[in-house]
């Protein structure tokens, strides 16, 4: 039977590895070049520049515990220490991005009973991204970030929790280049962007593919996302006034994040059937077709 004790030992066990696996630099270089490949003595030597009896008496002790095998004077990682390197970088690596951004994201609602993608973070590369901050000089710094990644070429898709100023040029602009837009957004604003849209008016063919809003109704969305197709931006709800923060957005060009954004687009997509189509609502309005 499983007991408090065994847990308490299992936990000890892994502090013990983090332990002895980050203690040193030299063993977390071996174990990183020897995750893709096999090598021997000499080859991570001209690929780590560390003298030869560093490495041989590293290599000993990661052999003696198991973390490697020696085959013809060639090392290798065990399958399990392959294993525990990915998590132990995964682990190191949001670390990083908590500690760095750990006020942002105490002082926003961050969970959702109905999204599970926002009960984990993604695996981000924290060089990759930046806290964009509104200040004096430039106060809509952040909503414009928000802006301009809503309005890029390509496939473009969003959640909206705030209505922008900028709406009917934002429509404008959007109907006059390649873009495949959708959104979702809570049911008034749904009903907002459809009257600026009903007021357009051109009489040149539309360059868009397809702009498309999805409205929630009574479904909490407590983040502002864009995902483009090189990049994301998050801004959060505040928790002590439940409001968006117009202040402060997350940016990030890693593909990790990225990827974590649509899955978190995904599951809001499906808590409701249907789009409502904008630019086809244009083009009638118009006599495009």
């Amino acid at each position: 039977m499983y007991t408090l004790d065994d847990e308490y030992n299992y936990i000890d066990n892994i502090k013990k590895e983090l332990k002895f696996l980050t203690n040193s630099k030299v063993r977390l270089k071996l174990l990183i070049c020897l995750y893709d490949s096999e090598l021997t003595v000499k080859e991570l030597h001209e690929k780590t520049n560390l003298n030869y009896s560093s490495i041989t008496n590293n290599l000993n002790k990661l052999e003696e515990f198991e973390y490697i095998n020696k085959n013809n004077e060639k090392y290798t990682l065990t399958t399990s220490t392959k294993m525990k390197l990915v998590n132990l970088l995964y682990f190191n690596n949001n670390l990083d991005f908590i500690y760095e951004y750990v006020d942002f994201i105490n002082n926003h609602q961050v969970e959702n009973d109905n999204i599970d993608s926002l009960a984990t973070l993604p695996y981000v590369n924290i060089d990759n991204s930046q806290l964009i901050q509104a200040d004096n000089i430039n106060p809509f710094l952040a909503t414009e970030t928000i802006e301009q990644t809503m309005m890029r070429e390509g496939l473009v898709k969003a959640i909206c929790i705030y209505l922008h100023p900028n709406c009917s040029d934002m429509i404008a602009f959007m109907m006059n280049q390649k873009s495949e837009f959708e959104v979702i957004v809570p049911l008034d604003f749904a009903q907002y962007i459809i009257q600026h849209a009903n007021n357009y008016k051109t009489d040149k063919p539309l360059e868009n593919i397809c702009f498309n809003i999805k409205p929630l109704r009574k479904i909490p969305l407590n983040i502002a996302l864009v995902v483009s197709e090189n990049e994301i931006v998050v801004g959060l709800v505040k928790k002590d006034s439940g409001l968006f923060n117009k202040n402060c957005v997350l940016r990030s060009e890693d593909e990790n994040a990225r990827r974590w954004g649509l899955r978190v687009f995904r599951e809001y997509e499906s808590l409701k059937p249907g789009y409502i189509d904008i630019r086809e609502l244009i083009s009638k309005n118009n006599n495009l077709e």
